[in-house]
């Protein structure tokens, strides 16, 4: 009996004794790279989805500036926009003024990062309908396409772009505009 006591012991002593200096070394190295690829793999997503979620607002809020412009904005409850002028007239390649259909000429043209509606019709004149994010870059470009006779269809782009986590960001839209009292 005392034989298979002492064998017992021996095996709890085999199996109690505890851990290295090389096994806790080993295991504290692979605990720390673990640790640093998932902290690298986390902030790299973090990142890349943030930049995305720009890249979305961005490309939102210039659809609503081009939707600003074609449409109108309201003047009591009117709207005046490009689409339904009798005329218009592209001074710069940032700057449209048409005619809307109370014989008023109204303009959009861009003031540092902003879209400014002016319009005689309203107090103020000036309206922003338009302002970009801080540190982004708006741009607005008007154009008649070749090809279109009568004067009847212009260019539209607008875009913003914003450094996010050391690479730009961009938001854009391009579209030509039918100018429904224009004859074609």
């Amino acid at each position: 009996m005392q034989r298979s006591g002492s064998k017992l012991n021996h095996m709890d002593k085999k199996y109690n004794r505890g851990f290295t200096l090389a096994e806790i070394t080993v295991a504290a190295a692979i605990t720390v790279v673990l640790f640093a690829s998932s902290t690298g793999s986390y902030l790299f997503m973090k990142t890349a989805l943030y930049g995305k979620f720009v890249e979305y607002n961005l490309t939102r809020d210039v659809n609503m500036a081009l939707k600003r412009i074609t449409a109108g904005v309201n003047e009591g409850s009117v709207l005046y926009g490009l689409r339904s002028a009798s005329s218009f007239t592209i001074t710069n390649v940032s700057t449209i003024s048409y005619v809307g259909s109370d014989n008023n000429t109204r303009q959009y043209y861009p003031n540092g990062s902003s879209l400014i509606y002016s319009s005689p019709a309203q107090v103020p004149n000036q309206r922003t309908v338009y302002t970009a994010p801080p540190g982004s870059t708006f741009t607005l470009r008007f154009w008649e396409p070749s090809g279109y006779s009568g004067h009847e269809t212009v260019g539209i782009y607008i875009g913003v772009s914003q450094p996010v986590g050391g690479k730009t960001v961009s938001g854009s839209v391009s579209t030509y505009v039918n100018i429904r009292n224009l004859s074609k």
